[in-house]
Order: C-alpha cells, then structure tokens, then sequence
C-alpha cells in the first residue's frame, strides 16, 4: 500500500488490479485508515484517469451483490443529487416517477460535508428501515414502485466504508472519488437510466457551470461503459433549496411538496428533474404526468406505502424540538446568503450533522427560512427559526447560521434556478 500510495503522489496510473488491491484491502481490514486516507488525499489532489475511474467504480460495484430486475415492463430510472442545502429532491421526485409508472430502486448516502444525507432524513421518521435486505429490496420495488435504502454490507460495502472516511478527511471534492460512489451504487441498483442533479454555487462542491460540465461529462462517460443511459441537469445552490433544512423538517417539507403545497424553487427543480427522467426513458408529456399525479393524490400515496412498507410510523412525522430561536434582522437592507456551505454547517453544529463517523444526530435539529436570498428587511423582522434538542448546541448553530448572511445596502445576484 506505501507503493501505491507514492504511485499516486507521483502521478502514475493504477492498473485494474492494483485498484482492486485498494479497495478489497481496505473493506476487508487489511489496510488501515491512515494509509487509506492517504490514498484519498493523492487522488484528490492529483486525479484518475477515465480508466482509472471505471476500474475503481467497477471494483466498488463487485465488492457487494449487484441487482438484476426480471421482468419489468417500465422504466428503471434513478436520480442523484450531488447535494446541498435543503436538498430534499429525491424524497419527492421518487415517489412522483412511481406514481408515473417507473420503478425506483434507490440507493442513498448520509450527510458528506455540510450536505444533508437522505438516508438521515428518512430515519428521522420513527421505525423506518433504510437497511433492507437485497431480496427485500427488490421486492418493495416491484410491488409499490420504489424503495429508498442505504448501502447495506450487501451492496457496495467498499464505497460504504471509504464514504464515511471521505466524509471526515476532507476528500470529497474529487471527481473520480465523487463518481466512483455514485456509479456503483447506481449500476448495483440494477437500473437503465440516470439524471444527475449537479448544484452549483456557494452552498455546493462545484463552484460554477464550468466545474459541473467537467463532473457531469465525467460521469456521462463512466456511466455508459456500464450501460446506463444517463443525462446531467446543473441547479443552483447560492441558498438552501425551499425553506425548510435539516431532517425531520424536510421530511415534512417533502410531504407539503408531494401534497401540492411546496414552496415553488423546490417544486420547480423536482418538476424539471422529474422531467427529465421521463424524457430520458422515452416518456412523453413527462410535465403533465408530474402534475396529475400529485393534484390526483398518487405522488403522496406511493411515499406513504414506502414508508410503512419500510416499518416507518407516518403519524411520528411531527417537527418537536426542545429549543427554538428566532434570528432577527441587525439593520435593515437586503438578505445575501454568500455562504450557503456555511448555513449546512450550521446544522452540523445544531447536531443534525456528524463530526465523527460514529456520531448520533438530532431529528429535529434545522432552520426554517422566513425571508430568503434578495428579500429586503427592517431591522428586527424574524429572518428565520432555528432549532434543535441541545441547549449547548443552539448557541454555535445560530452563530454560524449568522456568520453564512449578510445584510447589504444594494440588491444581491438573482440567482438562475435551473442552468
């Protein structure tokens, strides 16, 4: 491992087995996380081919079982969001794409960074199992449509275990890294089509459109060495997306969504996404379907059968934290969220984030957004709530939360919602 971890300082390309060493090495405990994190760092700082990236990708898929759906008439399709703030997509676009007659195997991450993970939004909700067997799995696809789970020791374990260590060594923001941990829970998934959500902005891992095109282009090219017919939308994420952020409180923002109520970015860029999906598999009127299935109630129905058919108590879904604060305008002028990263770490301080890998977060820990990026305010109007079950935690998540604001004198950039 010392020599392939020089290999990579040194900018040689890894061969398919010494790839296979890496990754099959550490998820069996033959390398220990110092070395492997050392691996992380040159690849985030000195790249992988496209080669390189496939073999790593394949070797993460091959380290678990990989799903093959039988029989399906319908689209398989699948969406991944490269995450942010508020980024509740999945939990309403998911359900939607069923009720459209697709089938959604989804397979989903914690938080990484200051983004929110979904896998911790749907646990939020008392009793939900987000750890179904393989067989289980597939079967609750089948039957209702769409299941959303995490990566189990069944399904690409080696990327389970190197997420949690990119999580906390600062090696997210490495394409190669990135599309590894994406593809192979996808191609594992067994699905035929892919959109990739790629956010964009102060509160994202990609900075602008330039940087997405490089990612989205990248993982286009991965994803069809595996024949995964797949498309790339770029969104913005200069603020949190809809109002509320952090986890039961978007699982109850999600649900507001599903029911027609949803804020409107929110519901814009789960309607373009969705969209997109349906374009993808060859379906056509894809807008019309989206709206049809949430005025008729069908959207709402399928997330509620997941969430029972996954052991989840629909009536826990109530936001109950023990401390609320109002934060207030210091003078007046207009609202510029320049740091959005800052916002999601604000909630990482609230306890709705992890510090350590084996760290325990707060259901309950968030804010809800009253004025957003570019609204004018007085001084004293309420900006926003903010909570969580910790009284030694509020204090440090409402410090962040006001260090990622300004108040300014002229009107801040109008953000593009979707690029």
């Amino acid at each position: 491992m010392y020599n392939l971890i020089k290999n990579k300082q040194n900018f040689f390309e890894h061969s398919h087995e010494d790839i296979e060493t890496i990754v099959n090495g550490f998820t069996h405990n033959k390398i220990p996380d110092y070395q492997m994190a050392a691996w992380l760092m040159a690849v985030y700082l000195n790249g992988m081919s496209n080669i390189e990236t496939a073999h790593y990708t394949q070797s993460l898929t091959n380290s678990g079982k990989r799903i093959k759906f039988k029989n399906l008439n319908n689209p398989i399709i699948d969406k991944h969001s490269t995450g942010g703030v508020g980024d509740k997509v999945s939990l309403i676009l998911g359900p939607i794409l069923a009720a459209c007659n697709c089938y959604i195997p989804m397979i989903v991450g914690r938080g990484l960074g200051h983004t929110g993970g979904t896998l911790d939004k749907l646990e939020s909700i008392k009793g939900y199992n987000g750890f179904l067997t393989v067989d289980r799995f597939k079967k609750t696809v089948q039957e209702i449509g769409i299941s959303i789970i995490g990566q189990t020791d069944e399904i690409c374990p080696a990327d389970k275990k190197i997420y949690a260590l990119r999580d906390i060594t600062g090696t997210i923001e490495s394409n190669p890294l990135i599309c590894g941990s994406i593809l192979s829970k996808k191609i594992a998934e067994g699905i035929d089509y892919l959109v990739m959500d790629i956010k964009v902005g102060n509160g994202a891992f990609m900075k602008d459109k330039k940087e997405a095109i490089i990612l989205g282009d990248y993982l286009k090219n991965v994803a069809e060495k595996f024949d995964i017919k797949m498309k790339y939308s770029i969104t913005d994420m200069n603020q949190p997306l809809g109002n509320q952020a952090g986890l039961i409180c978007e699982v109850i923002e999600s649900i507001e969504t599903l029911k027609g109520n949803g804020p409107n970015d929110l519901l814009k860029v789960v309607s373009h996404l969705a969209n997109e999906c349906l374009t993808l598999a060859g379906i056509d009127n894809g807008i019309q379907k989206i709206e049809k299935v949430i005025n008729n109630g069908k959207a709402y129905e399928k997330f509620e059968k997941m969430i029972i058919t996954q052991g989840g108590d629909i009536s826990s879904i109530k936001l109950n934290p023990s401390i609320t604060k109002v934060i207030k305008a210091e003078k007046e002028g207009y609202l510029n969220f320049n740091n959005t990263k800052g916002l999601g770490m604000s909630i990482i301080e609230l306890g709705g984030g992890r510090k350590k890998i084996d760290d325990i977060v707060d259901s309950n820990a968030g804010f809800k957004l009253i004025k957003k990026h570019g609204s004018y305010v007085n001084k004293g109007d309420e900006i926003a709530e903010i909570f969580c079950s910790d009284n030694n935690k509020i204090e440090k998540g409402i410090l962040m939360f006001k260090k990622s604001i300004k108040i300014i004198n002229q009107l801040p950039n109008n953000y593009k919602l979707i690029y």
